[in-house]
């Protein structure tokens, strides 16, 4: 049995802490997180106090841990997106293996550069596109290479973010302007364009792209809106992006619940919905209705280091951004964007990003020459169907979710996390390399350079014109 881990962290917020640092702390054999860099003060405690991490391994900033000499044996960069370009690169010039989260950086210069430097130094670089670590997408891709589908035609893969997960981290929080993190159809797509050049095992050949900011503007606020949901909004009824709702109430998470393939979950979701007082007695002895009636995950966690406390949300609403009217904000990421793509053998897909779906989740289909592939991988229901073309049954498949207590993304959270430790113990081979992932930011900067220029982009032409020599 190898030692654990040692790891060191850059940005101990959801998912350094929450995520990978959680992680750690149910896995104490494998990986243990040795030193931390967090620029708020109480984010870095409260990280440093749950790992045991001594003063003395506690920073402010990633070069004054970089100043003590290398302490640990790897790295996970956890940081914003506008951080990752600087910080990546001088860790890897330390010495450090990395595990980054995706993406890569803001820029697409910016991630070449990151790629060519981990390269150069030949060190380990590990994306966190976690979803090739889920069971479903691995189902999906041992479907795409079994033939069943017979040649594979078209794919129509959607991307539905939920119109509060839309609000919470695109238009109220740290992706909402273009100016400050990467677009939206980098930060949070390069997920699918890697899934999709992972299916078919090769490159985009031509794409299109259209899409904009639609609904998130001051001119379609409800009349008499005030700055702030607690300041009075005489909409809170009708307004589905209300605060309150979302981060006291709840009623998203109890919303998803409800909808869960397990008839216990689903029954606690309704009853907490429909008879919220009566939910709230039963929670004092049925646990499983005060894990819901109590919820103090993402995305109430993000916004008040204290997010048991219903106080310390509200604080944080009155005070914070996450407060703010979602039609009085600085945002300017698009709300949906649709992606044309044709791959190097003929192959069509689309990819539809949108920010007002009533649920979070994935919807897949697949059409080949043989059957039909269907899909769904959402926070409460997971599974696919295979449609044969001829005479003969549908096959089924179910895939556990978040609501059936596996770890976020679908399993893919620890998933990437177990596949880090790894390849760092030399076990295996990472699932995605570096190059791997470079291809899903090419697709998804090129979609944002197509619709902003309002033009079809040759992917030969974008590579040359970047330089992009890698094999």
């Amino acid at each position: 049995m190898p030692e654990p881990l040692r790891i060191l962290l850059l940005g101990a917020g959801n998912r350094g802490a929450d995520v990978y640092g959680r992680y750690a702390l149910k896995h104490p054999d494998q990986v243990q997180f040795v030193a931390v860099a967090e620029p708020d003060a109480n984010r870095r405690m409260s990280f440093a106090k749950a790992h045991s991490i001594p003063a003395a391994f506690q920073f402010t900033d990633f070069s004054d841990a970089l100043d003590v000499g290398k302490i640990a044996d790897a790295v996970i960069n956890a940081t914003q997106d506008d951080l990752h370009h600087d910080s990546t690169i001088a860790v890897l010039q330390a010495g450090y293996d990395v595990l980054l989260e995706k993406p890569i950086a803001s820029t697409l210069s910016e991630t070449l550069h990151i790629i060519r430097e981990a390269q150069a130094l030949d060190r380990t670089l590990m994306v966190c596109h976690v979803l090739r670590y889920t069971s479903f997408f691995q189902k999906v891709k041992e479907i795409f290479d079994s033939g069943k589908l017979g040649q594979i035609i078209n794919i129509s893969h959607n991307e539905n973010v939920s119109y509060f997960h839309m609000a919470h981290s695109y238009v109220r929080g740290n992706w909402r302007n273009s100016s400050e993190s990467a677009p939206m159809i980098v930060a949070k797509c390069c997920h699918d364009f890697d899934l999709l050049y992972w299916f078919l095992n090769e490159k985009c050949a031509q794409l299109s792209s259209f899409g904009d900011l639609h609904h998130f503007k001051r001119e379609n606020a409800p009349e008499g809106a005030p700055n702030r949901c607690t300041d009075g909004c005489p909409a809170a009824d009708s307004c589905p992006f209300y605060a309150p709702r979302i981060y006291l109430e709840n009623y998203p998470i109890k919303a998803a619940v409800s909808r869960t393939q397990n008839p216990l979950p689903r029954m606690i979701g309704k009853l907490a919905i429909q008879h919220p007082k009566l939910a709230d007695a039963l929670a004092s002895v049925v646990q499983p209705i005060r894990a819901l009636t109590h919820y103090s995950d993402w995305p109430r966690n993000t916004i008040t280091l204290n997010p048991t406390s219903d106080q310390a949300v509200l604080h944080a609403l009155r005070s914070g951004p996450y407060g703010r009217c979602v039609y009085r904000c600085d945002n300017t990421v698009v709300d949906h964007q649709v992606v044309n793509l044709c791959f190097e053998s003929g192959i069509t897909a689309t990819l539809t990003m949108h920010g007002h779906s009533h649920e979070e989740g994935r919807t897949l289909r697949v059409d080949g020459s043989q059957a039909t592939l269907l899909g769904k991988f959402s926070y409460s229901q997971a599974w696919l169907e295979i449609h044969p073309h001829t005479p003969g049954k549908t096959t089924h498949y179910t895939f556990p979710t978040v609501v059936d207590n596996t770890s976020g993304h679908g399993g893919g959270d620890d998933g990437i996390m177990r596949a880090f430790i790894a390849t760092m113990h030399g076990a295996q081979p990472p699932l995605t390399t570096a190059l791997d992932a470079l291809e899903s930011h090419l697709m998804a900067f090129a979609a944002e350079a197509s619709r902003l220029g309002n033009q079809t982009v040759d992917m030969g032409a974008f590579r040359k014109g970047q330089m992009i020599t890698f094999d």
